[in-house]
């Protein structure tokens, strides 16, 4: 009898044994399947961001072509000399290339849409990850200095500039591709004085100064941003695994 019940005993904790190795199988089954999933997921994830970021990248450079352009026109404006003879045509395209600038507008969604699912936990590299909750935060200073030109661009530069010359005349030297333009308004013919009066003006020189020196801070952003947005996707393609 005892032998009988001592056989039993030992069945029954072999069929226990058995069944805890097949659930510990069976877990480390599917905890591998979670696992591929979760670095699946991070793949997509990580091919959006290098989308969003080469969009981000490709708009970025085309804005601040524009805004360098600006800030060149500033600087011969600051150094123009009236005394010799020129052409008002010439300032006007000056002036109107000083007047052209552009705004960096960033695509966010992706991050944006990582950080408020908490996704962003899945990619595993920490030095890409911390890059990317930087990002958001790279912009913060380009903010605040868009916002800064645009005000003193319309309280400040762009009356002052009305005062003396009309700025329709610069409406034929802008030129954006990102914007559809169906027509260009005529020109309108004031006297050379205006032009040599805005020139010598003081306030037109502090107005001119202050709206570079702006200007200036602004691209000085761009660039942070850009190296900043260069370094980022080099980590992010080093870790997408091409098929």
């Amino acid at each position: 009898m005892e032998n009988k019940t001592s056989k039993y005993f030992k069945y029954a904790i072999g069929e226990i044994v058995l069944v805890v190795i097949g659930i510990l199988i069976a877990l480390q089954i599917n905890n591998w399947n979670e696992i591929q999933k979760e670095k699946a997921r991070e793949q997509q994830i990580l091919n959006s961001l290098r989308e969003e970021f080469k969009q981000n990248i490709n708009e970025l450079e085309f804005d601040h072509k524009i805004n360098l352009a600006c800030i060149n026109a500033l600087k011969i404006l600051l150094n123009f000399e009236t005394s010799s003879d020129f052409e008002t045509r010439t300032l006007d395209s000056l002036i109107g290339q000083a007047y052209n600038f552009a705004t960096f507008d960033p695509r966010l969604g992706v991050i944006n849409d990582l950080n408020s699912s908490g996704n962003l936990e899945l990619i595993r590299d920490t030095k890409l990850r911390y890059a990317l909750n930087q990002w958001t935060g790279e912009l913060s200073d380009y903010q605040e200095d868009i916002i800064i030109r645009r005000e003193y661009w319309i309280n400040n530069y762009s009356p002052l500039v009305n005062k003396y010359i009309p700025l329709r005349n610069t409406d034929i030297f802008i030129d954006r591709t990102d914007y559809t333009r169906n027509f260009r308004v005529n020109t309108r013919q004031v006297p050379k004085s205006n032009y040599i009066e805005f020139l010598t003006n003081l306030e037109t020189d502090g107005a001119l100064f202050d709206y570079y020196l702006n200007q200036s801070f602004v691209t000085i952003n761009e660039e942070n941003i850009l190296d900043f947005l260069e370094k980022t996707i080099v980590l992010i393609e080093a870790n997408i695994q091409d098929d």
